[in-house]
């Protein structure tokens, strides 16, 4: 019985013993791995999102393209040239007489000249959207505070880790944005051109929907941050809320990465009423031509 009891007091001790050591070598893990980790991360976050706020509210000047612009400019209308005479030639072999002919020539010119003026304002036209975009996100912009979504995300390591993954692909998103911004002023005139070339008209439509899509993402991203904010700052009111809040914020953050197809639809929608504004002005355009005195040949 005696040594029931001492195996019993020894086995007993060695358990306390080992909950201590595990408990140590736990604090220990901790403090060696998970703390600085978890601190590296928190900083890391803290860093990227005040270089989104850099980035969203920069857009690139648009000077360095210019030169680039204005070659493609040159090129494009000398091209007209060919496109009227073209539309001269099947003139004067008389394969465009009918009342459908007529529609189709009084398009064909009508759309030239459209093209040609838009080609040339092209610079300007891009300059003006940009500048409809700039001050779109500055209504709804406002410099956010940082501290409700930076809690919100260090509550768990693993949140952090995704959410500062997110926001390094937001970066990257608008960094190639702002690249693109400069392509497009050169893409621009070349999509006016094909689009009102009716053998590319859909290859300019893509151009320029793209195009406008590119400028608009900022203005997308913009609102899209600012509901996260919003939703990240107002944590804390009570417990079903802020779980709401934290869910609906941490939803908003990934939707910007998404932002590029929302902008594509803006801008496909956009697209489609221009087309139809720009169909009605070139259906009225005066043609100074009388069809009645053309004749074919052998009659």
């Amino acid at each position: 019985m005696r040594k029931l009891t001492v195996l019993l007091v020894l086995i007993f001790t060695s358990s306390l013993v080992s909950a201590d050591l595990i408990g140590d070598l736990g604090k220990t893990l901790a403090d060696a791995v998970y703390t600085p980790l978890y601190n590296a991360f928190y900083d890391l976050l803290t860093e990227f999102m005040n270089l989104v706020l850099e980035i969203l509210v920069w857009n690139p000047p648009l000077d360095p393209a210019y030169d680039s612009w204005n070659i493609i400019r040159t090129v494009i209308t000398s091209m007209y040239l060919a496109v009227l005479t073209y539309a001269g030639l099947k003139l004067m072999a008389g394969t465009m007489l009918g009342e459908d002919e007529r529609n189709t020539l009084k398009k064909w010119v009508g759309g030239t000249v459209v093209s040609i003026l838009l080609v040339n304002m092209s610079y300007v036209l891009y300059e003006l959207v940009i500048q409809l975009n700039v001050g779109l996100s500055a209504l709804v912009f406002k410099q956010p505070s940082l501290q409700g979504f930076i809690v919100a995300s260090a509550a768990f390591i693993l949140l952090m880790v995704v959410q500062t993954s997110a926001v390094l692909l937001v970066i990257l998103l608008l960094i190639v944005r702002n690249l693109l911004v400069l392509v497009g002023v050169v893409l621009f005139p070349i999509g006016i051109f094909l689009y009102y070339f009716p053998p590319t008209r859909r290859f300019g439509k893509l151009i320029n929907t793209l195009v406008f899509a590119n400028i608009f993402i900022q203005f997308f991203e913009v609102l899209c941050l600012r509901v996260c904010m919003d939703m990240f700052g107002s944590i804390g009111e009570s417990f079903t809320s802020s779980v709401f809040n934290a869910v609906f914020g941490i939803a908003m953050m990934l939707l910007m990465l998404l932002v590029p197809l929302i902008s594509y639809g803006f801008a496909a929608v956009a697209g489609l009423l221009l087309h139809k504004a720009t169909e009605v002005i070139t259906n009225v355009v005066p043609i100074p031509i009388h069809f009645d005195g053309l004749r074919t040949r052998g009659k």
